[in-house]
């Protein structure tokens, strides 16, 4: 979820997270969603041709915006199977 990166330094200090775990996995995380978004750019690049962006753009975005809710549906899912 992208928002979570938003929030991650602001979770880090109110959990007294050391500031060196902080940095590494902010590191790892930065490093691993700058090369995947290349990577899927350019994979997707050679996929869809140039004159057909416009069909595919729309479908891609709304793929995107729902797999990003994924994670909270399970998290809810799971927290009511919990609470039963």
């Amino acid at each position: 979820m992208p928002i979570v990166r938003t929030f991650a330094p602001i979770v880090a200090g109110v959990a007294a997270m050391k500031y060196k775990t902080f940095m590494f996995y902010n590191l790892i995380g930065g490093f691993v969603w700058t090369v995947g978004l290349t990577l899927l750019g350019y994979y997707l690049g050679k996929m869809i041709p140039p004159d057909k962006v416009d069909e595919f753009l729309l479908p891609i975005v709304g793929v995107i915006i729902v797999l990003s809710f994924v994670p909270s549906i399970i998290h809810i899912i799971q927290e009511r199977r919990a609470n039963k």
